[in-house]
């Protein structure tokens, strides 16, 4: 059973070989992860994984879900008082994702979906001056109004 549920047992995190690529993947009870994770990884693909459980969900998912997933993960593991101060211009990111403790991709799926006022609190203008975040954005799928309100609803807009 997923977590929201009450009484419901916490999933449990089994390490693995799983194949070339693939960090983690959950039955939506319990997850595996790549036994060639480094810590960081690890942490990073665990929490992915549990937000797929808590919204009842298995780890494959079409791209919109896994990106509402993997937007909700850079949330919890970077509040906004952690990206404070951390852009220091066109090819940081790596220096700055070792510093904060997560993956590279996990910060910039996080520094993605910074709304205006969270990026001017954050001290970040404009991402897409970066043109690391530039990048990023051109290669996401563009979010159809069912994730925009997914978003909304799991606080994509809370600071």
């Amino acid at each position: 059973m997923g977590l929201k549920g009450g009484g419901a047992s916490l999933p449990k995190a089994n390490p693995v070989r799983l194949a070339e690529g693939m960090h983690a993947c959950t039955d939506g009870t319990d997850i595996w992860y790549d036994d060639r994770l480094n810590e960081v990884q690890r942490k990073c693909a665990i929490v992915h994984e549990l937000v797929h459980i808590e919204r009842g969900e298995g780890s494959r998912q079409l791209e919109s879900r896994e990106m509402s997933v993997r937007y909700e993960t850079s949330r919890r593991l970077l509040p906004l008082k952690a990206m404070s101060g951390i852009c220091s211009g066109p090819g940081k990111l790596s220096l700055a994702a070792k510093d904060l403790l997560v993956t590279k991709r996990v910060l910039m799926d996080r520094a993605a979906v910074l709304t205006d006022v969270e990026a001017a609190v954050v001290g970040c203008p404009s991402c897409l001056k970066c043109p690391a975040m530039a990048a990023r954005y051109e290669s996401l799928p563009a979010p159809s109004a069912d994730q925009w309100q997914e978003q909304v609803q799991w606080g994509a807009g809370s600071i």
